[in-house]
């Protein structure tokens, strides 16, 4: 069956497509992206947003099925929810291709969840910027748009918060400025969004203010607290992180796990350790994910190297 028929079958059919059927959409050939191009305008709006969001399952499930060209062509679809979906389908991709597309959406869209999604997919490229992966013109394009966005007066909050995390990692001029200023906003949420941009900046600078944050009485500040301090603490915070395993929201206990898995060292892995033994089945999970980081930080050869076991040696050696 030829891409053009399957898409033309998704039109008639009354029954949602399985996922097995929509695999067919993986890797298109550039004879099929065109003949997808074609046929999919025509398929009912409620079916083009269940594919979308099946195809966005789907490639999350796996990472290494690609549905990009899928996606790309539905940025430019008449519905918000499809072109939302195939936006966020697009958050970990690596082609450079798509940063044109997104910046546009990012600027001109109409619609703010749209948008919003847009600040978010440049996120993975920000990231990539500052590891030399992309070019000097890519980056470029990427930060004065985040820029124009976070300086627009009438931009709405949630576009602005996610524009301000993005922007962070590229660490622009005024980046200082911009953080404070959501900082003390007076907006829970761009409160939220200051703090993980502090994280993603990689200046210690910011340590003392998350540190104190990590008391904060609203849950979602503590949860970003704990992910940014892991970013930029070391071994001196995991006394901090231990307190916040006993938080009485269980996404800041596991914000809590992940970062003493980023933060690492022998200290971190005891208190990983003492975690398997929680009554806590998402924690203990968590735990194991920390753990596997925290070892391979430690020998990521493969060589038996355990640096725990060696300070401990040092320990009974004194």
């Amino acid at each position: 069956m030829t891409t053009r028929d399957f898409v033309e079958q998704l039109s008639k059919s009354d029954e949602e497509p399985k996922f097995s059927q929509l695999l067919q959409l993986a890797d298109l050939e550039s004879d099929q992206v065109g003949e997808f191009k074609s046929a999919w305008p025509s398929v009912p709006e409620v079916r083009r947003r269940q594919v979308v969001e099946s195809l966005l399952e789907l490639s999350e499930e796996n990472l290494e099925l690609d549905f990009t060209d899928v996606f790309v062509t539905c940025l430019s679809d008449g519905d918000d929810e499809v072109r939302e979906a195939a936006t966020r389908g697009l958050s970990t991709s690596e082609d450079r291709t798509v940063i044109r597309p997104l910046v546009k959406l990012l600027m001109e869209d109409t619609s703010v969840p749209v948008r919003a999604a847009a600040a978010v997919a440049l996120n993975n490229f920000a990231t990539m910027a500052m590891d030399g992966k992309l070019i000097t013109r890519d980056e470029d394009r990427i930060r004065v748009a985040l820029l124009a966005t976070i300086g627009r007066e009438d931009e709405f909050l949630e576009v602005k918060r996610r524009a301000i995390e993005t922007v962070a990692g590229l660490r622009p001029p005024g980046i200082v400025e911009i953080i404070e200023d959501a900082f003390d906003s007076g907006s829970l949420e761009l409160k939220q969004s200051a703090i993980y941009a502090m994280g993603q900046t990689s200046s210690e600078e910011w340590l003392p203010i998350i540190l104190e944050e990590m008391q904060h009485e609203s849950p979602a500040i503590r949860f970003e607290a704990a992910n940014s301090v892991g970013l930029l603490g070391d071994e001196g915070i995991v006394p901090e992180l231990t307190e916040l395993l006993e938080d009485d929201d269980l996404e800041v206990r596991l914000a809590a796990v992940k970062a003493l898995g980023v933060v690492g060292g022998p200290m971190a892995k005891r208190v990983l350790q003492a975690c398997l033994d929680y009554d806590d089945e998402s924690l203990e999970e968590a735990a194991r994910a920390a753990l596997e980081r925290v070892e391979f930080d430690d020998d990521p050869l493969g060589l038996g190297f355990d640096g725990d076991d060696d300070a401990d040696e040092e320990d009974e050696d004194e």
